[in-house]
């Protein structure tokens, strides 16, 4: 997916958001706006909106001087699923479809997104996973289903902290032996990492490996050789969140898109309505 003009203002948006989050000042502030909006006025709208926030972010970072903006925000979500899980992984085993329950779940963990939902808080995030078992998944289960089943080789890719930790109800319902958990290389917006992946207790069940790249999505171009290796071996790919969707959609491999949509360009190029929940294979 091309970038285009509908996500100026989210950029915008992001980096007050990250000033605000850093407590900067004027200064910093100033300069900063002033670099992010020169950069604005030069995008190409080729790129995805991932490599456009890998380039954004990085800056901002470098201006801020903090390394992870969100690191307290992670924190926070993190610590608010890691509280509710017991209590979902309940609920998952009293349904009657426990794959269903738990991709209903997975994609509710979805709403769990400081970088498009700049107002998230925990009474939104608590809202988005009760209305999950609610909310109609628009897909084919029963061929994800088998597809699971056909797969030697799994590769799940994560999304946002807080987020991997509903996960984990997900990837209780996979063939654990056959499968691999990635999460991104660097600190970008919510995004998960490795310390992150091994406080949400995902490395106590399936191997979990770096993606080697710090954009918010996976650009493969930018990933480490290892985790291309790993993604061109996988016989099936679960891709969560809009970032996944937006850098991987035009690849020619066998995934399945596990997202909320979340704007009207992803919503229009899919096909679907804004907010949908969708198990999404191209």
């Amino acid at each position: 997916m091309q970038t285009t003009y509908h996500c100026l203002p989210c950029f915008l948006k992001q980096t007050l958001s990250v000033l605000e989050m850093v407590a900067a000042d004027d200064a910093t502030s100033e300069r900063t706006l002033r670099q992010v909006m020169q950069q604005l006025s030069e995008i190409n709208f080729d790129q995805t909106p991932p490599q456009m926030a890998r380039t954004i972010h990085q800056q901002i970072r470098q201006l801020t001087g903090v390394p992870d903006p969100y690191y307290d925000e992670k924190q926070r979500f993190q610590q608010l699923a890691i509280h509710l899980y017991p209590q979902l992984e309940h609920n998952l085993y009293q349904s009657d479809n426990p794959l269903k329950t738990a991709i209903q779940l997975a994609i509710a963990g979805n709403s769990i997104d400081h970088g498009v939902y700049h107002d998230m808080d925990e009474n939104r995030a608590l809202k988005a996973i009760e209305q999950a078992m609610d909310t109609p998944i628009l897909g084919d289960i029963d061929a994800f289903t088998i597809a699971i089943e056909q797969a030697e080789s799994i590769l799940y890719l994560g999304d946002n902290t807080g987020e991997i930790v509903l996960d984990k109800l997900l990837l209780k319902q996979l063939p654990l032996d056959k499968t691999v958990f990635a999460v991104r290389g660097g600190p970008i917006l919510n995004d998960a990492l490795m310390e992150d992946a091994e406080q949400a207790g995902i490395t106590e069940l399936v191997p979990v490996i770096s993606n080697g790249d710090n954009s918010p999505g996976t650009l493969l171009k930018y990933c480490s050789e290892s985790f291309r290796q790993q993604f061109d071996n996988a016989d099936l790919i679960i891709a969560k969140g809009q970032g996944n969707y937006e850098t991987l959609s035009d690849v020619d491999a066998n995934i399945f898109f596990l997202l909320k949509a979340k704007c009207p360009v992803v919503a229009e190029h899919i096909g679907c309505q804004v907010n949908d929940a969708l198990l999404y294979h191209r």
